[in-house]
């Protein structure tokens, strides 16, 4: 009955957001009475915060436990099919019932809760910082592999990376139209060919603008 009413729930505020939907209209649509709600949460803030720990957490750290896996299965580490992988990576959500959520819907709702409920903020930082970190270490594995020039400053690199994927999120949600996937891919390549190791003539007349030294 609890995971019913959490079910719903979620899936009503996906719809209409968590501002949008009544404590009585969950009740309706999960087919429940008052007293079995109340049974289970104290009241909407309590469900809002096991929707929010039981769906959106996970959506948030599945990037980060998606990179992990993909690394413990390679018996070599690939700085770019890593780096690569880590920056295009697109977190899917299946409900138990195996509904797919759409990954316009779930941003949306993301960036309504960051707004209103803190903790939900504090959680979205914290995993942005993790990829941003693992990000970093990727990258520093490049230049230590000779593979990234010794010479970015790459933890100004993984922070751009990670502020322009979200830029893609944003983007899309604002414009449903915009292929996120293409997008990232894209700015990763353009990245790519900034940070990869080139020759030294190539490497002074390029330049780049999150050198750590400007090359004299």
């Amino acid at each position: 009955m609890k995971k019913n009413i959490l079910e719903t729930a979620f899936q009503l505020f996906l719809k209409n957001g968590f501002a949008g939907v009544s404590t009585n209209e969950i009740i309706r649509e999960a087919n429940v009475t008052k007293g079995c709600f109340y049974h289970y949460f104290k009241s909407k803030e309590d469900l809002i915060y096991n929707v929010i720990v039981i769906y959106l957490y996970p959506y948030l750290e599945s990037t980060i436990k998606a990179l992990e896996k993909w690394r413990t299965e390679q018996k070599e580490l690939d700085v770019f099919k890593s780096i690569h992988f880590c920056y295009t990576f697109m977190p899917k959500l299946v409900t138990e019932t195996g509904k797919m959520i759409p990954f316009r819907e779930i941003q949306f709702l993301i960036y309504e809760g960051i707004k209103k409920y803190v903790y939900l903020a504090k959680k979205s930082c914290e995993c942005s910082r993790q990829q941003r970190f693992l990000l970093k270490n990727l990258l520093d594995e490049g230049k230590k592999q000779g593979v990234i020039s010794a010479k970015i400053d790459t933890d100004a690199y993984a922070t751009t990376m990670m502020a322009l994927k979200d830029g893609m999120i944003a983007l899309h949600i604002l414009d449903n139209s915009i292929d996120t996937k293409e997008k990232w891919e894209s700015t990763f390549q353009t990245i790519w060919q900034e940070i990869k190791l080139t020759s030294q003539v190539e490497y002074v007349n390029r330049g780049g603008y999150l050198y750590e030294k400007t090359m004299s």
